[in-house]
């Protein structure tokens, strides 16, 4: 019983981690077509103060991530006691809609399996392009270089409406908490995206990872049967878009 139980775990942790594959007609650095549930809702340019993701209890953090950390382990130690939000002035909101733009032009996705023959592997994009995850990790670490606090850079793992796995940097500032997407140019509040928040990282610790979700126009997944495990180590040209205004 116990073989099976871990056996469900570690097909349903796979299938939350894997990315979604594109729906688009041509890369998505390209943004010929951004994907058809996000495409079709045009950009804020007006919207109100953003209000923070309710969280709850810790929980293990998926197991590519694990094992990126054992790889990469400077980019997963620090802490905050008391992590603050930054002001989303002009030039952080420029950085931000540079730094997205850039990695989505520049990296082309490709599957895990494709590309390290193997299910799930989170690491930096390589020459051949990368998957959610990495374009994730490249943005994080890009922002990072450019002065933004690790406690405001979160990587967070949704659940696409088809069901699908799905990675996306969550930004904490103090106007909102805004949403870094590979499959769309528009940087949206996590409120108005099409997600089902499933978890993220805290912003105390990198290692440490929290449930996520329910809110206003945000939907929480219920605890997984991988939730209840102990992480497993894995194998060896956009267009300007105006910053909104934020109501005082």
């Amino acid at each position: 019983m116990s073989v099976l139980r871990i056996t469900i775990g570690l097909a349903g942790a796979l299938l939350l981690a894997a990315c979604g594959t594109p729906t688009t007609t041509a890369a998505i650095g390209a943004f010929a077509v951004d994907a058809p549930h996000i495409a079709s809702s045009l950009p804020p340019t007006l919207i109100g103060r953003g209000s923070a993701m309710p969280v709850g209890a810790e929980t293990s953090p998926p197991f590519g991530y694990v094992g990126f950390c054992q790889r990469h382990p400077t980019d997963c130690v620090g802490s905050s006691t008391r992590p603050a939000s930054l002001p989303l002035t002009d030039s952080r909101w420029s950085q931000l809609q540079e730094i997205n733009a850039k990695v989505n032009n520049s990296v082309t996705p490709i599957e895990d399996a494709d590309l390290y023959n193997t299910a799930e592997w989170w690491a930096y994009p390589a020459a051949s392009g990368g998957d959610c995850e990495d374009y994730v990790l490249l943005k994080r670490r890009m922002l990072m270089d450019l002065g933004w606090s690790a406690d405001a850079l979160l990587i967070s793992v949704v659940k696409e409406r088809s069901g699908a796995g799905h990675a996306v940097l969550l930004v904490v500032t103090a106007e909102g908490e805004y949403v870094l997407d590979n499959k769309t140019r528009h940087i949206r509040l996590w409120q108005e995206t099409p997600y089902t928040w499933v978890k993220r990282q805290s912003r105390h610790h990198p290692y440490v990872w929290v449930r996520a979700g329910n809110g206003r126009g945000g939907k929480s997944a219920a605890l997984d049967t991988h939730d209840l495990m102990m992480p497993i180590a894995e194998p060896a040209s956009t267009a300007t878009l105006l910053r909104p205004a934020f109501s005082s």
